[in-house]
C-alpha cells in the first residue's frame, strides 16, 4: 500500500527523476506474489492503482543505495538492524509513521496490520499509510533541497518519537 501511495505523491511532486520508491518484505513467503485483494481494493477506493505490486524480499546489500529504509513495525525495524552491517545503515531505518506529526504526538508509531481484519482495517491502514507517506514526501523533499543546495542531508533528523 505505502510504495503505490508514496509513488503517486513522488509522481505527482515531479521528483521521479530524483526518487526511487521501492518496496519488500523482511521474509520470502510471498515473493512474486499480487498485493492482498484487499489492498488493491483500498488503494482503488481512493484512485490508486496497486494492481501491478508484487511482493519481493529486501536484500541487506540494497542498505548500501538507499538513503532512507521505512518498516511498518518494531518487529519489522529489528529484523532489518540485524541485516544492517553497519551503524549508518542502521540509521536509515526509520517507521513510516514516524513522518505523521499525528502518530508521533499520539505515540502510535507502528502500522496495524490489517490482514486478520475486515475491511474496515484496510480503510484505516489506507489513512495511517497516506498521513505518513505526505510526511514522507516532506522529509524526502527537504533531503533533496539540502544536497541541491550543497547541504549535507541529515538522515539523523528525526522527528520526536522517543526511539533511539
Amino acid at each position: 500500500m505505502g510504495h503505490v501511495i508514496l509513488q503517486r505523491m513522488v509522481d505527482d511532486a515531479g521528483l521521479r527523476e530524483h526518487v526511487t520508491v521501492s518496496s519488500s518484505g523482511t521474509g520470502d513467503w510471498h515473493v512474486g506474489e499480487h498485493a492482498d485483494p484487499r489492498t488493491v481494493a483500498e488503494l482503488a477506493r481512493h484512485g490508486y492503482d496497486g494492481s501491478r505490486h508484487r511482493a519481493r524480499e529486501f536484500d541487506p546489500a540494497e542498505f548500501d543505495d538507499v538513503d532512507l529504509v521505512l518498516a511498518s513495525d518494531e518487529g519489522h525495524v529489528r529484523t532489518l538492524q540485524r541485516l544492517a552491517r553497519t551503524e549508518a545503515n542502521r540509521r536509515k531505518i526509520r517507521l513510516v509513521r514516524e513522518f505523521d506529526p499525528e502518530a508521533v504526538a499520539a505515540g502510535t508509531l507502528e502500522t496495524g496490520d490489517p490482514w486478520y481484519g475486515g475491511e474496515d482495517h484496510f480503510a484505516r491502514c489506507f489513512v495511517e499509510v497516506e498521513a505518513a507517506c505526505r510526511g514522507i514526501l516532506h522529509h524526502v523533499r527537504d533531503q533533496l533541497d539540502r544536497r541541491l543546495d550543497g547541504r549535507p542531508g541529515v538522515l539523523d533528523d528525526r522527528p520526536e518519537t522517543g526511539r533511539p
